[in-house]
């Protein structure tokens, strides 16, 4: 079963209210403008407007579950290189586990799962591998 909270439920009502009000104002310019050119125009830029701001709302409705579901030790590591990209500092995979103080083995693990997962790459410059967060780990992050 689903369960939903509080917050679930005031988006779900907040987006039918935006499609309701976009119906409303649609049937008024049909009524006033009848079958027109601009009446199109309106139409479709009432569509789109819509369709931004439910993206705009799901995607930080996924965001934030995402961010709920993600491991803290998984999200401790993200935040600590987006932290050392944001200062300029590149920081590699052993400078990342003296920080964290956790194995060679667990941190290989880590990374090779966030980088599976997309959230983070690898950057080379010369003979190192300095690690950067991705688009999609970026994203977490905004």
């Amino acid at each position: 079963m689903i369960s939903y909270n509080r917050q679930d439920r005031n988006l779900f009502i907040v987006l039918f209210t935006l499609f309701i009000i976009t119906e409303i104002v649609d049937d008024i310019f049909d009524h006033l403008l009848g079958s027109s050119v601009v009446h199109s125009i309106i139409q479709l830029m009432l569509f789109l407007t819509l369709f931004i701001i439910v993206a705009k709302a799901f995607l930080g409705y996924y965001k934030r579950r995402i961010n709920k579901l993600m491991p803290e030790e998984l999200m401790k590591i993200m935040q600590m290189i987006d932290d050392e990209n944001k200062k300029g500092i590149l920081i590699n995979q052993s400078k990342l586990r003296k920080k964290l103080k956790i194995t060679k083995p667990t941190i290989k693990k880590r990374i090779d799962f966030l980088i599976e997962m997309n959230y983070v790459s690898f950057e080379e410059k010369g003979n190192n591998k300095y690690l950067k967060l991705t688009t999609l780990g970026n994203s977490l992050f905004k």
